[in-house]
C-alpha cells in the first residue's frame, strides 16, 4: 500500500516555507563570508611594480618638482598677500594725501598757512605713499619672477610625467596580465569549492523532488546556484559569461522539457490521482475531457468556465439514473462502475470507494495506457 503524504495545516506549511527561505538566504550568506576569505588571497602590487620598474631617478624628480612646486605656490601666495597689504596702506596714504591737499588749498585761498603738525603729516604722507610705490614694484617684480619659476616647475612636471608614463606602460601591461591570471586563480579556487557543493545539491534534487525534504533541497540548492552564476559574472569575462547563462538556461530548459514529456509519457500515480480527481470534480472524462453527462447535468451543456456558475440541483433519493455505471461514449473509458465489495457505485479511476472505502478496484493509470 502506498504512503499518504500528509500536507499538513496552513500554518505548519508557512513555517516550511518561511524556514526555507531562511535556510536558501542563510546558506547564500555563509558561501559569501568563505568566497569574501577567498578574496583576501593577495595578487599583484600595482604600487609595489611601479616602483621597481619606474627609473629612481624620474620617482625623485617627481618628488622633488612635487615639493618645489608646493614652495613655490607657498612663497606666490605670501607675496600676493604682501601686496594687498601694501595696496590698502597706499590707498590709505593716498586719503590721508588728498584730506591734507585740501587742506592746504583752503588755507591757501584764505592767505594762511598749514600748521607745522600738518606740514609734516602732508610730507610723512607722500614718503609713505612713494615708498609704498617702490615696495609695490618690487613685489610686482617678486610675482612674476614666482610665477615664472612655477610655470617653468609646470613644464618640468609634465616632462617628468610623460617620461614615467612611458617607463610605466609596460609595467601597466605586465600588471593587467597578472591580474587577469589572479583573477582566474580566484574563480578556480571559488568554482571548486562551489561546483561539488552544487552537484550533491543536484544530486538530491533529482532524489527528493517531491520528497520529505524536497523544500530543504530546493532551498540549499538555489543558494548555490546563485552563487555559482555571482561568482562566473564577478571572474568571467562577459562574452563567456553570456554564453555560459545561455548554455546553462537552455540546458536547464531541455531537462525540464524531458522530464515533463516522460511525466506526460509514463505519469506517475500521484499526477493521475490529481488529473482524475481535478476531472471528475468539473465532471469532464479525465481521458478525453468529454462532458460527463449523468446525474442532474444529464441534458445539460457546460464548459469548465460555465460550470462554476450553474447551480446543481440535488439528486432524488429516487432517481435510479443517478447513481449507475457509465462510460465514456467518446473514449469508451469506464467512469463509474459497482464496487466489488458493497456493490455500490463507485468512480472508476479513483483509488477506494466512497462508500466503503475499498481499495481493491481498477489500477490507476490502467485507463491512462488503453
Amino acid at each position: 500500500m502506498k504512503t499518504k503524504k500528509h500536507h499538513g495545516s496552513f500554518m505548519l506549511r508557512f513555517m516550511i516555507l518561511g524556514f526555507s527561505i531562511a535556510v536558501g538566504v542563510l546558506t547564500f550568506w555563509l558561501l559569501g563570508y568563505v568566497l569574501r576569505d577567498i578574496d583576501r588571497v593577495k595578487g599583484p602590487d600595482y604600487n609595489q611594480m611601479i616602483e621597481a620598474g619606474v627609473p629612481q631617478e624620474l620617482q625623485d624628480a617627481r618628488q622633488a618638482l612635487a615639493a618645489e612646486a608646493v614652495e613655490l605656490k607657498q612663497q606666490i601666495a605670501s607675496a600676493e598677500e604682501r601686496r594687498r597689504l601694501t595696496v590698502q596702506t597706499t590707498n590709505d596714504s593716498q586719503q590721508t594725501i588728498n584730506q591734507l591737499l585740501e587742506l592746504k588749498r583752503n588755507a591757501d585761498e584764505n592767505e594762511t598757512k598749514l600748521s607745522e603738525d600738518q606740514q609734516q603729516a602732508l610730507t610723512d604722507s607722500l614718503q609713505l605713499f612713494l615708498s609704498n610705490q617702490s615696495q609695490m614694484q618690487v613685489l610686482n617684480a617678486e610675482l612674476a619672477t614666482l610665477n615664472e619659476q612655477k610655470t617653468d616647475v609646470s613644464q618640468k612636471q609634465q616632462d617628468n610625467a610623460r617620461a614615467i608614463t612611458a617607463a610605466s606602460r609596460p609595467i601597466e601591461n605586465e600588471y593587467e596580465r597578472l591580474q587577469a591570471r589572479h583573477q582566474w586563480r580566484l574563480a578556480a579556487y571559488k568554482l571548486g569549492l562551489l561546483i561539488p557543493v552544487l552537484l550533491i545539491c543536484g544530486w538530491m534534487f533529482v532524489r527528493q523532488t517531491g520528497g520529505t525534504y524536497s523544500m530543504l533541497v530546493y532551498a540549499l540548492s538555489g543558494a548555490v546556484a546563485a552563487r555559482v552564476i555571482l561568482v562566473m559574472h564577478e571572474h568571467f569575462p562577459a562574452i563567456y559569461f553570456r554564453y555560459i547563462l545561455i548554455l546553462l538556461s537552455l540546458a536547464i530548459a531541455i531537462g525540464v522539457l524531458l522530464r515533463l514529456l516522460r511525466l506526460l509519457a509514463n505519469p506517475s500515480r500521484d499526477w493521475l490521482i490529481r488529473q482524475y480527481r481535478e476531472a471528475y470534480a468539473s465532471f469532464f472524462c479525465p481521458i478525453c475531457d468529454y462532458p460527463i453527462h449523468r446525474g442532474p447535468l444529464k441534458f445539460a451543456v457546460w464548459t469548465r468556465r460555465s460550470l462554476k456558475k450553474r447551480s446543481l440541483a440535488a439528486a432524488n433519493a429516487g432517481d435510479a439514473t443517478a447513481d449507475q455505471p457509465y462510460t465514456c461514449p467518446c473514449c469508451e473509458t469506464t467512469l463509474f462502475e459497482a464496487c466489488e465489495k458493497c456493490g455500490g457505485i463507485r468512480h472508476s479511476l479513483l483509488p477506494a470507494c466512497e462508500k466503503c472505502g475499498d481499495a481493491a478496484g481498477r489500477a490507476i493509470g490502467s485507463a491512462a495506457s488503453e
